[in-house]
């Protein structure tokens, strides 16, 4: 049995602020052919990024927005929301009480967008507390298990505890576990792997902060730079300062070809993944020595 959580405006308050977020992304797109100078092309394409981040973030949560959703069945209480579910068997509920119980307002950290609550919070109470909610605590139900507190909004609370309620003497058909199910692409190991996150972040950002600094400081250098010393110091090949761009661009494919390669063998060797993304880390660093050396 489906129940549909409080109404309020948090979908479409997000969808808007993206499809406004991707016209201003059109219109800098628009704006890119007529700069000339490299240093004003590269923050053009720096806001561009920012605002197309901005621009997911705002679906995703008018995604999450549209899907929440509480299921009951005779296997327990599932809460589905964006690409995840939560599955909650009985036997581990104690309780549902209605919010308006408490005594002392619980804190709350995490999402507020128009009414959509997603976080964590503490309760003098039932301890810690996790929100999956759209409507005000005092019109809220708290899902009260050994472990956790989940705080969820069914648009009709007394329909929803009569639907609990009514399932308690009915035997499950399957014998559920707490747990947290994603579906695809989020079910993949690698998408929950934060030591994986941190050398995609950290190759990227060596990249971008390459190639930026590149821009930034090329028509202060001089139009032919040495790029190679003989044995008594004295440059012997010079090329023209354009192909300093060649190191950040080759720096990038190759963090884009160790990172798709460790993707594809991570389920099955992560340790060789994890030294694929990290030489391509390790190439980033020495580019940056590299490009240093014949600039300052």
């Amino acid at each position: 049995m489906n129940f549909q959580p409080y109404p309020t405006r948090s979908g479409l308050v997000s969808l808007g602020f993206g499809l406004l977020t991707g016209a201003a992304a059109i219109f800098l797109i628009n704006l890119l052919p007529l700069q000339t100078n490299l240093a004003d092309i590269f923050k053009l394409l720096m806001g561009v990024l920012v605002v197309v981040g901005v621009m997911g973030l705002a679906f995703y949560w008018a995604f999450v927005a549209f899907k929440l959703q509480y299921h009951l069945n005779r296997n327990g209480l599932v809460i589905r929301w964006g690409m995840a579910q939560l599955l909650l068997p009985f036997d581990t509920i104690s309780k549902i009480v209605p919010g308006s119980t408490l005594e002392t307002t619980p804190s709350f950290r995490g999402v507020n967008v128009a009414g959509l609550r997603f976080g964590w919070g503490q309760s003098a109470e039932y301890g810690p507390l996790k929100y999956f909610a759209t409507a005000p605590l005092a019109e809220s139900l708290l899902v009260v298990t050994p472990q956790q507190t989940y705080v969820i909004s069914p648009h009709q609370p007394h329909h929803f505890l009569t639907a609990w309620q009514a399932r308690q003497n009915v035997g499950p058909t399957q014998h559920w576990t707490v747990s947290l199910r994603r579906s695809w692409p989020f079910n993949y190991p690698l998408m929950t792997d934060a030591l994986a996150w941190w050398f995609f972040s950290l190759g990227a950002l060596a990249c971008l902060a390459l190639l930026g600094y590149l821009a930034i400081t090329f028509t202060e250098l001089p139009r032919s730079l040495p790029i190679h010393f003989n044995a008594f110091g004295v440059p012997d090949r010079i090329a023209d300062k354009s192909a300093l761009f060649t190191l950040p661009l080759t720096g990038a494919a190759i963090f884009i070809i160790n990172a798709a390669l460790g993707g594809l063998i991570y389920r099955w060797e992560k340790v060789a993944a994890y030294i694929l993304w990290g030489s391509a880390l390790a190439m980033q660093i020495f580019l940056w020595g590299a490009v240093l050396t014949l600039t300052l």
